[in-house]
């Protein structure tokens, strides 16, 4: 179930402790193009996800290969089973305790982002943000990788959904409005058509 966030009985994890991944094995219906790949700012938004993820200690690609420095491929395990099964390839791939899970169209996160979630981080579960409408944002998220046992026996039930995961598993619910006030109003705002980008203009401001 979801919880508030809780007094730690551990030391938070630094941001450059963690494993981060990027999901990118989306087929991009909505947008109409491989949107990992269009440019804003003079930057993929693909690019411009991993910037965020700069200060971890390894960045992983789950689910299809580009050509970007820095990152290791992990082709998806289970291919088809959506974020959730990004989620599993990425913690079995990670080499740290923690795990930073983004998608890639979320081009205004930035490393304060990561690191105000790490420093609600407890011993092991999830450090996740729920938006304004109530619903949690599981793919800008902290996952630590004891989680692995549940992520795949969801995954061979069948259940796919991220917010049942979250309700499901041990989670520090951080609310927008404190997010939004830490980070900015756009920190996780996605791109999903091309009318998100308001004629090419950045999305992460105004």
């Amino acid at each position: 179930m979801d919880r508030e966030p809780r007094r730690r009985t551990a030391t938070p994890p630094a941001l450059e402790a963690l494993s981060g991944a990027v999901l990118c094995g989306g087929r991009s219906r909505r947008f109409g193009a491989d949107k990992a790949l269009h440019v804003v700012g003079g930057r993929t938004l693909l690019e411009r996800t991993l910037d965020s993820l700069a200060p971890v200690s390894e960045r992983l690609l789950v689910g299809r290969a580009y050509p970007v420095d820095g990152a290791r491929f992990v082709p998806d395990r289970r291919p088809g089973q959506g974020p959730l099964g990004g989620l599993e390839t990425a913690l079995q791939a990670a080499s740290r305790p923690w795990l930073a899970l983004a998608a890639c169209d979320l081009p205004c996160l930035r490393p304060a982002f990561w690191r105000l979630l790490c420093a609600h981080a407890g011993e092991e579960g999830a450090v996740v943000v729920r938006g304004p409408q109530g619903r949690l944002e599981p793919l800008a998220a902290l996952y630590h990788r004891a989680l692995l046992t549940d992520v795949s026996a969801r995954l061979d039930e069948g259940l796919l959904d991220m917010q049942g995961l979250l309700r499901a598993v041990p989670a520090v619910v951080l609310e927008h409005a404190t997010v939004e006030a830490a980070c900015g109003a756009a920190v996780l705002r996605n791109v999903n058509r091309p009318g998100d980008l308001q004629g090419g203009a950045d999305p992460c401001t105004g």
